[in-house]
């Protein structure tokens, strides 16, 4: 790790200090590198103003203010190398919400719960201060200064160290993604699914629509799988339904969806507990994409209260649902 950081001309020293009664033992750091070694002399001052132990690690920034000291008897730390390249790397810039997006998510099953980043920007990012959950209270987990190269990914395994927590539901949840000011991208998850013996996972793209994919964690997204059930089938071939975006959104959401054929289509919002607030759509519509608003209001013009509300698009004898989030 050290030696790569130099090979790339970046100005970082590791020194090492040992009393002088096991200096003997310098070969330890030297071999294989240029590392220098200091003997502390009795009555080993040094070791002592610094609060050292044996196998203790040190990092400094530039300016030589102290940011880790922790005993590596038991290995180095996780995210050491991660700390090293944004300290050898301080102008390394904030990620953009949206150039950094949720590109993937895994809810059950073999592997287990992740959660993946990806970087679509042109430039290496950092992700400090920004926020991952499944919920809109954003208490689970914050990255420190973890960076993100151009074209790369983030993976975070749930209940690993430096990852989040919050276990994804199998039965359907959201991924609520914000940047160091609270502004946030949300993705819906749909129930987990098992197709040929494998759990799948579920890709995004920028804009959070998603389908069932094979896990690629750390990679780039595989097809879209088609289930093999003949109502799927039929409902695929006659129009697919997107998510709805921004999501959450205040006041106004676009809903999207793709006419395969001429169809006489039927586009409603409903509340949680079944009750139709708005017609948007009901008319016979040319096929290709297809966006109609929504700006939070019911059948009479009249804005309707914060919460869920589910929009269903209806093509002949077939519909589909999704959820959206309205907040104020």
């Amino acid at each position: 790790m050290y030696d790569n950081l130099k090979s790339e001309g970046l100005p970082v020293e590791l020194i090492g200090i040992g009393k002088d009664t096991h200096i003997s033992g310098s070969t330890n750091w030297t071999d294989e590198n240029d590392a220098s070694v200091c003997a502390d002399e009795s009555p080993f001052q040094i070791w002592t103003d610094w609060g050292a132990s044996q196998r203790d690690l040190y990092v400094l920034d530039f300016d030589g203010s102290l940011v880790l000291h922790q005993n590596v008897s038991s290995g180095l730390p996780d995210n050491l190398e991660n700390l090293l390249n944004s300290l050898a790397n301080p102008l390394t810039t904030a990620c953009i919400l949206g150039d950094v997006y949720v590109s993937e998510g895994h809810t059950s099953g073999s592997p287990e719960d992740y959660i993946e980043i990806y970087n679509s920007g042109e430039d290496e990012c950092s992700l400090e201060g920004f926020q991952l959950d499944d919920n809109e209270e954003l208490d689970d987990f914050t990255f420190g200064n973890v960076i993100i190269p151009a074209g790369g990914y983030w993976v975070g395994y749930e209940d690993q160290d430096s990852s989040f927590s919050s276990g994804l539901s199998s039965s359907g949840d959201i991924i609520v993604f914000a940047d160091s000011s609270g502004t946030s991208l949300i993705v819906t998850l749909e129930p987990s699914l098992e197709y040929d013996g494998l759990e799948l996972s579920q890709s995004f793209n920028e804009n959070g629509e998603g389908c069932y994919t094979n896990p690629t964690p750390g990679e780039a997204n595989g097809d879209c799988i088609t289930l093999e059930n003949d109502i799927e089938s039929i409902i695929l071939d006659n129009f697919r339904i997107y998510q709805n975006y921004p999501n959450p959104f205040n006041p106004t959401t676009q809903i999207r969806y793709e006419l395969h054929e001429d169809a006489y289509v039927s586009v409603k919002v409903y509340d949680v507990m079944g009750k139709v607030i708005n017609n948007l759509i009901m008319n016979s519509q040319t096929a290709g994409y297809k966006t109609v608003r929504w700006n939070a209001t019911n059948n009479v013009g009249e804005s309707v209260p914060t919460g869920v509300y589910i929009y269903e698009i209806q093509v002949g004898d077939y519909s589909q649902r999704k959820k959206m989030i309205f907040l104020k």
